[in-house]
Formats: C-alpha cells, sequence, structure tokens
C-alpha cells in the first residue's frame, strides 16, 4: 500500500494494460481473441500477436518430433549394444523355493532291540477310589514356579516327588514339587500381583544346569553360545534319567540321581529341533519326533535307532501311547500327530512299522488342518485332538480301523477362544483339560447338552491363564495334582511365561 492509499499492484496493472486490475475487459487487449475463444481480433497488434503464437508452436512441435525421434534412435542402439541385460535379469527372477525334503533316516546296523517286545510294560500308578469314580474335579491353583523366559516342555517322576521344567533360556530346571505344595516357600506381594487369588505358595528351585548342544558328550564348551532352547523332555518314572530335545536334533541323556545334570549320552540322528519325546511302557525304549517330519524309535541300552516311523508330512507335535485299560485289549498302539493335522495309529506288534488304519484321522469338515496336541481316553479306545478353530476333535479308534475316519464328535469352545494348543485326559475319564489361548477348562464329557429342558454348559474355567499360549498339560498319574506351563514350543503364539501348578480334589455328585 502506497501513501496515497493505493494498491502497488492495482498501480502496476494500470501502467501495463492501461485499464482496471479488477476488470478484464477494461484492460488494454482482447482477452477472448489471444485465447483463442471467440471473436475477432481487434487491430494491427492483435493479428502480429496471434500470427507469432502460430509460428512458436509450429516451432515446438517440430522440436518435439524431432526430441522424439532421436531418443528411439538412442534407446534401439543401446538395446543391440548392451547384450548384458538379458542374462541380469534371469538372474535377477525370483527363483521357486522347492519344500525340503524328507530326510532320509534309516534304522541302525545292526539296529537296536525293539524294546517294548523283550521288557514288560512297568507297572501304573495306584489311583484312589475317590478320584476313579468322581463325576468331576475341583482343581485349584496354588503355586507359582516363577520363570523369565517362555516354557517349552515339562515332566516329573511318578510320585510328583521332582518336576523338570525347560524352555527358550537354555537351562533344565529341577523343582522341589513336594516342598512346594506343603508351601515352604511363599510368593511375595510383587510375584502375587499379576496372579489369580489363591496363587499365595512359590515353587523351590532345587538345582538347574545348562541344556549345551553339543555333539560329544565328553565335550567341555560351556557359555551362552552354546545353550539350546530344550523343545521336550521326558524322565525315567524313579528320577533315574532325564532325556531333551536340542534345537540341531540331537537328543541328550542326563543323569539325575547320581552326578545330577551330567551329559552321558547324545543320541543324534535328527535333523531339526526335536518337538516331542516319550518313554516306552516299559522305559527301556524312547520314542523321538521332530520337525523334520520323522519318529524314531531308540533303544535306551545301546543307543541305537530301532524303527523309523516315516508317513508324516509335517513337524511332529504329539507322540502318545495307548493306556493299558485293565480286562481290555489296549496298551498295543502309539498315536502321533503333525502340526499339519495328521492323526496316525501305529501298531507296535507288528515287525514292521505300519499304521494300523493305513490312513490319518480326518478333521471335521470346515476345520482347520492343524493339531498341536492330542490324547488318549482312560480305557484306550479314544483319542482327542486340539484343532485350531476352538474345537476338540474326538475319534473312536475301532472305527477308524474299521474304515471310518472322521469324528464322532466335536467339542466346541467359546467363540474367539483361540486355538486349543495343549489336551489331558483325567483319571475318572470322563473330564478332559483343554488350553486354549483364552483359558484353561475342564470338560464334562457325560453331561448331556440339555438338562430339564434347559440347555447346560459342559465346562468349567480353570483359572489361572489368560491371553498366552499353554505349551503343555502335566496331569499326575494319580490325578491329585495338575500343572501347566505358557510358551509356544518354537511355533506361533504368545507366551506370558506362567507355571502354575494345581491341586485337585475330587467332587462326588455335580
Amino acid at each position: 500500500m502506497s501513501d496515497a492509499g493505493y494498491n502497488d499492484d492495482d498501480l502496476l496493472d494500470k501502467e501495463l494494460f492501461g485499464g482496471d486490475s479488477d476488470d478484464p475487459d477494461s484492460m488494454g487487449m482482447d482477452v477472448d481473441g489471444m485465447l483463442g475463444m471467440g471473436g475477432e481480433p481487434s487491430g494491427d497488434l492483435d493479428k502480429a500477436v496471434v500470427a507469432a503464437a502460430a509460428v512458436a508452436a509450429q516451432a515446438a512441435k517440430e522440436q518435439n518430433k524431432s526430441n522424439s525421434s532421436s531418443a528411439a534412435a538412442a534407446f534401439a542402439v543401446s538395446k543391440e549394444t548392451d547384450t548384458d541385460d538379458v542374462p541380469l535379469k534371469e538372474e535377477l527372477k525370483p527363483k521357486k523355493e522347492l519344500i525340503p525334503t524328507k530326510p532320509d533316516i534309516q534304522p541302525d546296523e545292526p539296529p537296536g532291540a525293539f524294546t517294548m517286545n523283550h521288557y514288560p510294560a512297568r507297572a501304573p500308578t495306584e489311583i484312589a477310589s475317590d478320584y476313579q469314580h468322581c463325576a468331576m474335579y475341583d482343581v485349584v491353583p496354588t503355586i507359582a514356579f516363577i520363570n523369565a523366559y517362555q516354557i517349552h516342555a515339562v515332566a516329573a517322576t511318578a510320585d510328583m516327588r521332582w518336576m523338570f521344567t525347560g524352555g527358550e533360556d537354555g537351562y533344565v530346571k529341577k523343582w522341589d514339587f513336594n516342598a512346594s505344595v506343603n508351601g515352604k516357600q511363599l510368593l511375595t506381594q510383587g510375584q502375587r500381583h499379576s496372579l489369580v487369588d489363591g496363587v499365595t505358595k512359590a515353587g523351590i528351585m532345587a538345582s538347574y544346569w545348562d541344556h549345551a548342544d553339543s555333539a560329544h558328550p565328553s565335550s567341555v564348551a560351556s557359555g551362552p553360545e552354546t545353550l539350546s532352547p530344550v523343545y521336550s523332555m521326558a524322565v525315567h518314572s524313579q528320577g533315574m534319567w532325564m532325556v531333551s530335545g536340542m534345537k540341531s536334533g540331537n537328543i541328550g541323556l542326563w543323569t539325575i540321581r547320581h552326578d545330577e545334570g551330567r551329559r552321558v549320552a547324545v543320541l543324534g540322528k535328527h535333523t531339526k529341533p526335536v518337538s516331542v519325546l516319550r518313554t516306552t511302557p516299559d522305559e527301556y525304549g524312547l520314542v523321538s519326533g521332530a520337525w523334520d517330519r520323522a519318529c524314531l524309535y531308540w533303544d535306551l541300552n545301546t543307543g541305537r535307532v530301532a524303527r523309523v516311523f516315516n508317513e508324516h508330512s509335517s513337524q511332529i507335535s504329539s507322540i502318545e501311547f495307548q493306556p493299558q485299560a485293565v480286562g481290555a485289549d489296549t496298551g498295543a498302539l502309539m498315536m502321533t500327530t503333525g502340526i499339519d493335522g495328521q492323526c496316525l495309529l501305529w501298531d507296535m506288534r507288528v515287525a514292521k512299522p505300519v499304521t494300523s488304519s493305513l490312513k490319518q484321522f480326518e478333521p471335521a469338515l470346515k476345520t482347520p488342518p492343524w493339531a498341536s496336541s492330542a490324547c488318549w481316553s482312560r480305557d484306550g479306545r479314544r483319542i482327542y485332538v486340539g484343532r485350531r478353530n476352538n474345537t476338540v476333535d474326538e475319534y473312536d479308534i475301532a472305527a477308524g480301523i474299521g474304515g471310518s475316519n472322521g469324528p464322532v464328535r466335536t467339542l466346541r469352545l467359546p467363540m474367539n477362544s483361540g486355538p486349543v494348543t495343549a489336551v489331558a485326559m483325567m483319571a475318572n475319564g470322563r473330564n478332559l483339560v483343554c488350553a486354549s489361548t483364552d483359558n484353561v477348562r475342564i470338560w464334562d464329557l457325560d453331561l448331556p447338552p440339555v438338562v430339564a429342558g434347559r440347555s447346560t454348559v459342559p465346562f468349567q474355567i480353570i483359572p489361572g491363564h489368560h491371553g498366552g499360549c499353554v505349551s503343555s498339560i502335566l496331569v499326575d498319574e494319580a490325578s491329585r495334582y495338575l500343572v501347566t506351563t505358557s510358551g509356544n514350543r518354537g511355533w506361533d503364539g504368545v507366551s506370558n511365561n506362567v507355571c502354575l501348578g494345581y491341586e485337585v480334589a475330587p467332587v462326588l455328585k455335580v
């Protein structure tokens, strides 16, 4: 704004165009004529301007045509002279990733002994009558075994004197379960803050040792660089020795009662992490399953492989031997499941490893092919497999061997419960414990869906776990105690690193 109160821009417009800047028609030129929007050019000056603009446009058009021809020629020359472009592009093409082939694992020569045909099965633990014939159990969490890392595996002696855990930190931990149950040590207020009410007792750790992964038991190498996560474990019923699965595929055999924590042997055949370990009923043999999709039967007397079960097409998730029911022809089958949903039965009485049904138990329709855990019924006639879509499939093995291989019943958890990652059967054969992401539940398999015209809830929630992946459920052989651990076993899932111990009491009437 000038001193006279006029806008400087207005003054400039008037000087250049001789009119008011706010009125295009008052300017000293024909706007419509300049833009070719109609009207006749006025004056010789306007005609000259239009002619000059036409000449400039024609020159620009010729220049663009010349530039395009030059660029096309240059591109053609570079394409002819550059001969390295073609092989370079071929190298940069993404290559298809092939599914890794299953390792060709064969029994040792000479093979180990098939111990189940040479030794009798150990006597089972005696179960009290009220625990065997009750209608339900009252399961109360009372103990917290403090851990800072995910727990992938848990095992215990037959009398629950000692309990062992292993996980992501690479240590095997031995807990005094009896002292923990008796409340010899209590949790601090800070430790109890994140746990449910009633959990007041602290798990007492008796000892621990490094889970060193080495090909030779005489190796003196130690330190964090040699530690391997504990993916699986199994313990002798009397606590003489234990075995553990390593990330490299090795299996460590450790002493417990004498010279505790010393590795006396390494069993090496697998090529991927060993996800499952189960001692045979006679406890002279061991069956291992790994991420390499192979199951191996080991003779622990010689450390040799006696049999190879290689029909699975994915990582092995569980291995369970059929219980020996009194007065029934059971105990001769072994069940294995894969993470892809396969569930196979193996007849352990035959000379060569073949499946009983020669086909897998199929999941229900519209069920994701997934199985992280499975268990037997107490009478050895049914199988329960946890699925990814909040369900547990129940199979009748007699129907499966006869021809039908679909589930006879499907137990459906509430929506959004999450995958069923662990299942276990109680001593009465009526109650099934199943763990999903949201909670741990105990299911009444005999409760009818409708009572007195009203629908029933066939399960009860066991408090303690919420929002974490439960890696395993350990049920005492007498069903007096129950232990749950949190971890993803190296697969998918979130863990809250909680390990809880429960005291179980029978309920005679529901």
